[in-house]
């Protein structure tokens, strides 16, 4: 997404998958209408986010949220059901198959990981055998760790973006959550910095018209600074494939050589 030189830069990661052990059909469709209406919204704003599903192949979001044509991307979000420890290396790369390398040969690009509760991986090779580029962490409630001023780290051959920050509609009384964000918002702008901000399953179906009113009044905003070339808004895939890219085009030192 467009966006001045020297802005600042927005990622919005959505999750849309509610925990096994929580959820009944209500709640699936719920969940379903929220999503329709985030489709609308960041389609109205022209806003590209990173929507993060249990199996890209499987999923009823990702055909709706490709077809909106908005730069989105589809990510896979991982549970610690199959990817948290203990599951095995033999079945981390049966799933690994099945979620990314299968998606891409359906036609369907995915290549990033979401954590969703679980904080690790550690068969990080696996990982990379299977086409993944981009690892995002759990998301936080506090603000200051979901800000990041110099360059995300690549670690392993994966790129990891900020710290997600929970976009919710309780932040406390005294301060209003769109408020809470636009002030953040501002904040990456004048340091040219990276925001990124999270929406989950769980906080769209318990209280779906307070967070929808809070996402548009920040999507609205967000429109506006990208407009005026103060904000680029990215997804995790573009940004890891340009890190990787700069990194593959830098040339590599010999240690049995000294600098020049």
């Amino acid at each position: 997404m467009s966006g001045g030189q020297g802005a600042g830069t927005l990622i919005l990661s959505i999750d849309l998958e509610l925990d096994l052990d929580h959820h009944d059909e209500q709640q699936e469709l719920r969940l379903d209408a929220v999503r329709t209406r985030l489709i609308e919204l960041t389609g109205h704003h022209r806003v590209g986010a990173t929507w993060a599903v249990a199996d890209p192949l499987l999923s009823v979001a990702t055909d709706p949220i490709l077809a909106a044509n908005q730069g989105h991307e589809i990510a896979v979000l991982g549970d610690r059901a199959w990817i948290g420890p203990g599951c095995g290396r033999v079945r981390l790369r049966r799933e690994l198959a099945r979620r990314f390398t299968s998606t891409r040969q359906a036609g369907i690009p995915v290549s990033t990981l979401a954590l969703h509760n679980t904080d690790q991986v550690l068969d990080l090779d696996l990982l990379l055998e299977h086409g993944v580029t981009a690892l995002r962490g759990p998301a936080v409630e506090r603000p200051a760790y979901a800000q990041k001023s110099g360059p995300s780290p690549i670690r392993f051959g994966l790129w990891q973006p900020p710290t997600a920050r929970r976009l919710t509609a309780w932040t406390g009384w005294w301060l209003p959550a769109a408020w809470l964000i636009r002030s953040e918002i501002q904040r990456t702008i004048r340091r040219r910095s990276t925001l990124h901000l999270h929406l989950d399953a769980a906080a769209l179906v318990a209280a779906p018209e307070p967070v929808l009113k809070i996402t548009a009044a920040v999507l609205r905003y967000v429109a506006a600074r990208r407009d005026a070339g103060q904000l680029a808004v990215r997804t995790i895939g573009e940004l890891a494939r340009e890190a990787l890219g700069e990194r593959s085009s830098t040339p590599s030192r010999s240690i049995l050589r000294p600098a020049a």
